[in-house]
């Protein structure tokens, strides 16, 4: 278990690194989020027919090749701030962090590489898509690549893999940082919640029985990110001699409340 905080175990300027990393990553990959929103469907796109995807895509081509580069990026911000919250807790020389900060390096590697397939292999596949003097057969080969890069790349790695690492960092962490947290149960509960959440999530890509788990995806990310928000504004205020955190503010709980809220009910209205 991670040794508590102190003057030297580690030093409150990579905390406000991972604090900056933390909200940068939740910044911009709101911002993709809600771009692709508006301008792609997304996320209920993904669930259509082949043929649907690529002409919607081929509607908004510009924007939806930004925006998934944007959340591309996102996730890298992400890997960055895990590995520098790795640096500020390495003193503790727990085997189990390694294990944590793999998780999260995975989610982030993994979400990275399915939302890069959209700006790059896209435009490709439309090209071949729609040209008139194209051969049928090589504009059908473009659906079916599309829909396996979609079912591998996207599917199996963007969502199951990533989603596995993901709930493996949430859980982790939980453990780790127990002891700076002692006195807040439901923040835990919280986060050990979203954690279980998003790994049970992950079996939906199966389909059948696991169907029904659809609506976990919003509950565990607007969860998930209202914790890394806690996380951030802890790490952001951490003091040198501090040893454990302090309660959050009554005006910042009612905030991020109200973030999970607005995350998570627009998606079941």
């Amino acid at each position: 278990m991670v040794q508590p905080i102190t003057s030297s175990s580690p030093a409150p300027a990579t905390l406000k690194t991972t604090s900056l990393l933390f909200l940068s990553f939740i910044g911009l990959s709101l911002t993709a989020y809600l771009g692709l929103t508006v301008s792609f469907d997304f996320p209920d796109i993904l669930r259509r027919d082949p043929k649907d995807i690529l002409f919607a895509f081929q509607q908004q081509e510009t924007a939806i090749r930004f925006f998934y580069s944007l959340f591309a990026f996102a996730h890298c911000v992400f890997i960055a701030a895990v590995l520098a919250l790795y640096k500020g807790l390495s003193p503790a020389q727990s085997p189990l962090l390694i294990i944590t900060t793999a998780g999260g390096v995975l989610y982030g590697l993994a979400q990275a590489a399915g939302f890069l397939r959209w700006p790059f292999l896209m435009p490709f596949l439309v090209d071949i898509a729609t040209a008139a003097d194209i051969p049928l057969a090589q504009r059908r080969l473009a659906f079916f690549i599309l829909e396996a890069f979609h079912r591998y790349i996207g599917v199996a790695i963007g969502e199951y893999l990533s989603f596995l690492g993901f709930s493996l960092w949430l859980i982790g962490l939980s453990v780790l940082l127990q002891p700076l947290f002692p006195t807040q149960k439901i923040f835990r509960f919280l986060w050990v919640g979203a954690g279980f959440m998003v790994f049970l999530y992950s079996f939906e890509q199966f389909g059948g029985v696991f169907t029904p788990l659809a609506p976990l995806l919003l509950l565990s990310h607007g969860l998930a990110y209202g914790v890394i928000l806690a996380l951030a504004w802890h790490f952001w205020s951490w003091k040198k001699q501090q040893s454990c955190a302090r309660p959050l503010p009554v005006s910042l709980r009612v905030a991020i409340s109200l973030f999970c809220a607005a995350l998570i009910v627009p998606g079941f209205l």
